[in-house]
């Protein structure tokens, strides 16, 4: 494994551990015997949750984590200065979760599937508090699931979908994402039992509280884990390449090949086998929108 690694004449080297959290310059590190606080060693070195890292024991008995190993992926999001910023390294699968309550965001779902996808990430969809009621969800869950991601339904409150979701989780490390307030926590709660995430209620306007602050990762059994991140109220996944929003579609990218020109934006462009689908209603004109304004907040902060 290659270990990128700040250089050190103190400690002593060779001990290899998983990233069960970041926060600041530290982080709570599984050796496999326990979990242990270490410091990050210099400033060139950016742990996430997911990370399988050199540690460093001092003479004294402290941790530090002295180097990284090589990542086979990698989820970013953009932050405010249109950065991209680490989520969470070496995910399996992502799990984006919503709720009748608070309403789903779509566009935001939409960009996550889009992040898993320019990440070759496996993705599916949980609709959590499904003792609530998911009438009104079903038509846009028809949708999604017309387009090959897979969508459970669950209820952390009642237990229901539980064992299936569980099934479906069987192995490597699952990242649950999405809005505030949806579940993330309690879902972790259901499935670890012994994890005691914490969680809280809506507030009154039904908006979610951020109980979760950073990426936390627990074992379910030898074979899979389950990492909760925190909830957001945006996400954008930064552009890998030059047609990152096209591929983040699955319906875009299958009739991009179609169109008249190579370099079709699929907004307007004549030819456009894509806005031709639209107008037929082969392709959803909300999912077509969200394309739209990923693509257009790529082209802005490519001109910054």
């Amino acid at each position: 494994m290659g270990i990128v690694t700040e250089q050190s004449d103190a400690g002593d080297a060779g001990h290899i551990g998983l990233v069960l959290a970041a926060y600041g310059r530290g982080a709570l590190v599984d050796t496999g015997d326990s979990a242990v606080h270490c410091l990050i060693k210099g400033r060139r070195l950016r742990v996430v949750c997911g990370d399988v890292v050199e540690i460093l024991r001092g003479a004294g008995g402290d941790c530090t984590i002295g180097g990284i190993g090589s990542r086979h992926n990698l989820l970013e999001r953009i932050d405010a200065r249109g950065r991209p910023e680490p989520v969470a390294a070496n995910v399996d699968r992502l799990a984006i979760v919503i709720a009748p309550q608070p309403e789903p965001d779509w566009y935001l779902i939409d960009r996550y599937w889009a992040a898993a996808r320019m990440s070759d990430i496996p993705a599916l969809l949980v609709v959590n508090k499904a003792d609530l009621g998911l009438a009104n969800l079903q038509p846009v869950l028809h949708e999604y699931r017309s387009l090959a991601l897979p969508c459970h339904e669950t209820s952390a409150a009642t237990s229901a979908g539980i064992s299936e979701l569980r099934a479906a989780l069987d192995s490597g490390a699952t990242l649950l994402v999405g809005q505030s307030g949806v579940g993330k926590s309690s879902l972790v709660n259901a499935l670890v039992p012994q994890a005691d995430a914490q969680t809280a209620a809506l507030t009154r306007d039904a908006e979610g509280r951020h109980t979760t602050t950073t990426a936390r990762r627990y074992r379910l059994d030898a074979r899979a884990a389950i990492v909760d991140a925190p909830g957001v109220r945006d996400f954008a996944p930064p552009a890998r390449f030059r047609r990152s929003a096209e591929y983040g579609f699955v319906e875009i990218h299958a009739l991009a090949a179609n169109c008249r020109f190579n370099d079709c934006r699929h907004l307007e462009e004549p030819g456009c086998a894509v806005c031709a689908a639209v107008a037929a209603g082969r392709i959803d004109a909300r999912r077509h929108e969200s394309y739209r304004r990923l693509l257009r907040l790529y082209e802005r902060l490519a001109t910054h």
